[in-house]
């Protein structure tokens, strides 16, 4: 499962964008243009685009019937301000007692850049990668992370890639998400081609801000409504999709564990080859029109613009 978290955006191509995403070449040549290296010694991050299919392949995007994916590799070194804060003391006072005597402003600042230096060349790396989908006739967007934050650190560097003109923004519903999510509990009155899962979170809205998470449970039964008569609503609601994708989704119109169903993938996935390459495109062909038709109608079910 290559989006197992979705962050969601909505973008309007203008026609520049369009003769990118029209043309596999132009993409590729643009997505290399800020492809990922690891960091350098004295680098403590770097980030950027990599082969789509991981090592081994050369491909920096995969396209079909207008579903574009991406891999965005990022890279950060483990460096926390408390040790570099307690060395340089270390260092400082070492060198104080060297002198005899109290080091300059000028002094503590030029030890404290070696002492960066030095550290940054020994720490170690921590690296992530996230998949990034862009429908270009619909203008969906989907990263594959839970953190708005990265989500959106991904879309800058894409941003970047294309030329500085990327106006990806959040989905804006025209309706209160909340309230929306629990109409569905409450009444188990949901749209076509939806019907409930077994998770859901439920908070008050006054300042105990109370939560109740429900886990593999009936979502219908008397234990679970009556903390909405308890003026309780629903910010996380697990849903099921057109029976073939069951996802969580949030008051943020966020999507987490979205997990494809097995009898869909049945139908819908080619037989394994012996090819891996093949085999991982199969997959990812499915995955986008999956998200293609869910994304559309969450769209429609919230009222987004």
């Amino acid at each position: 499962m290559w989006f197992k978290n979705v962050r969601l955006y909505s973008v309007e191509l203008d026609d520049t964008l369009k003769g990118i995403f029209n043309k596999e070449s132009l993409l590729e040549e643009r997505l290399q243009s800020v492809s990922f290296h690891p960091t350098g010694q004295l680098e403590l991050s770097s980030c950027g685009f990599g082969p789509v299919f991981g090592r081994n392949t050369e491909a920096f995007s995969f396209s079909h019937d207008h579903n574009h994916f991406f891999r965005f590799i990022e890279e950060n070194k483990l460096l926390p301000s408390s040790i570099v804060n307690q060395a340089l003391l270390d260092e400082i006072e070492l060198k104080e007692q060297e002198l005899n005597r109290s080091l300059k402003k000028s002094e503590k600042a030029a030890l404290k850049t070696a002492l960066l230096n030095k550290m940054m060349a020994q720490a170690f790396a921590t690296r992530r990668e996230l998949v990034i989908w862009v429908n270009s006739r619909y203008g969906f967007v989907g990263v594959s992370a839970s953190s708005a934050k990265r989500a959106e650190s991904a879309l800058t560097i894409l941003r970047k890639a294309l030329g500085g003109s990327f106006p990806a923004k959040s989905f804006n519903p025209r309706c209160v998400v909340d309230d929306r999510l629990t109409n569905f509990l409450y009444k188990n009155d949901l749209p076509e081609n939806f019907s409930l899962g077994n998770d859901a979170v439920l908070k008050s809205n006054d300042d105990t801000g109370a939560t109740v998470r429900v886990s593999k449970e009936d979502l219908t039964t008397e234990e679970v409504l009556n903390h909405i008569k308890a003026k309780k609503v629903v910010t996380e609601l697990q849903l099921n999709f057109a029976e073939c994708v069951q996802f969580v989704i949030t008051n943020e119109l966020a999507l987490k564990r979205v997990t494809l169903e097995d009898q869909y993938l049945e139908q819908n996935l080619p037989q394994k080859s012996d090819d891996k390459l093949a085999d991982l495109q199969g997959f990812l062909i499915v995955e986008g029109d999956v998200l293609t038709n869910l994304v559309s109608q969450v769209t429609k079910v919230f009222d987004c613009d």
